[in-house]
């Protein structure tokens, strides 16, 4: 009773074929970079290194950028005038 219970259980019930799946999703793109879902070469506006250093050192200097900014704006940066 247990083995053919397992036996059903384990058999896989594709609905359709692969073959079927492939007329709708297309054949996959090969080659290298063709798996990565951004674009790596060739790209028009922005080079990809320029992004990929580039949004982590924004993000590491930004609470430097906005404590100097709030410093200078409360005068406690100006130099102290000499009596």
């Amino acid at each position: 009773m247990f083995k053919t219970g397992l036996n059903v259980a384990s058999k896989r019930g594709f609905s359709s074929s692969a073959i079927r799946a492939n007329a709708v999703y297309g054949t996959p793109k090969s080659g290298p970079y063709s798996n990565l879902p951004f674009k790596v070469k060739d790209r028009k506006f922005i080079p990809f290194g320029l992004v990929w250093w580039g949004v982590p050192g924004f993000f590491f200097l930004f609470p430097f950028m906005s404590s100097y900014w709030q410093l200078k704006k409360s005068g406690s940066l100006d130099p102290v005038p000499e009596e």
